[in-house]
């Protein structure tokens, strides 16, 4: 079974590495720019993406500043903690996220060839595997608020901000609530 998973893992590796670099991308870039593109403006801080990216620190600093030098990804103010910073994306860099997203195009085509049986064995396979690295630390993924322990959904019917994230202590509105965030945990 690995060794399937694994030459897919280097297919998809390649692909990207090849459509990134022809955008003047490293992976990790790639992967910074889709976090500053996707991620809810208020976590979308170098810290959490050291966690998605698995790196310390100062590695992320250091992968966001070509991205900065070029005009793809800047850093804005907090927008509820005025001695924090976060990430996002220059109108250049949503141009360069729309061609990188293109990308996986030609994975998306090679999936949708599968028998709906085996489409969905190998979502509910991919499903499995994923769950037990996130349980063990070993991958973060973003995700929106909908099903996350943390997200209170509701909590003030009627308002602007209706729902609530328990972890960041503050209410949300529905688009917020529809954007990714690193702290997302399934409930059980």
């Amino acid at each position: 079974m690995i060794p399937p998973l694994l030459r897919l893992a280097r297919a998809i590796e390649t692909s990207l590495r090849t459509g990134g670099a022809s955008l003047g991308l490293t992976p990790a870039q790639a992967e910074t720019l889709r976090f500053a593109g996707t991620v809810r403006p208020d976590v979308a801080t170098i810290g959490q993406l050291a966690r998605v990216l698995g790196v310390r620190h100062a590695t992320a600093v250091g992968v966001v500043g070509p991205l900065v030098a070029r005009g793809l990804v800047e850093r804005r103010p907090h927008p509820f903690d005025g001695r924090r910073r976060v990430l996002g994306l220059t109108p250049a860099g949503q141009g360069v996220l729309v061609r990188l997203e293109r990308l996986t195009d030609e994975l998306a085509n090679a999936l949708g060839t599968l028998e709906p049986s085996e489409a969905a064995g190998l979502e509910v396979g991919l499903g499995a595997i994923v769950a037990a690295l996130r349980r063990r630390g070993a991958l973060v993924i973003a995700a929106p608020c909908a099903g996350c322990i943390h997200f209170l959904p509701d909590a003030t019917p009627g308002s602007n901000t209706p729902h609530r994230c328990a972890l960041l202590r503050r209410y949300l509105s529905d688009a917020e609530s529809r954007l990714a965030c690193p702290e997302h945990k399934p409930a059980a």
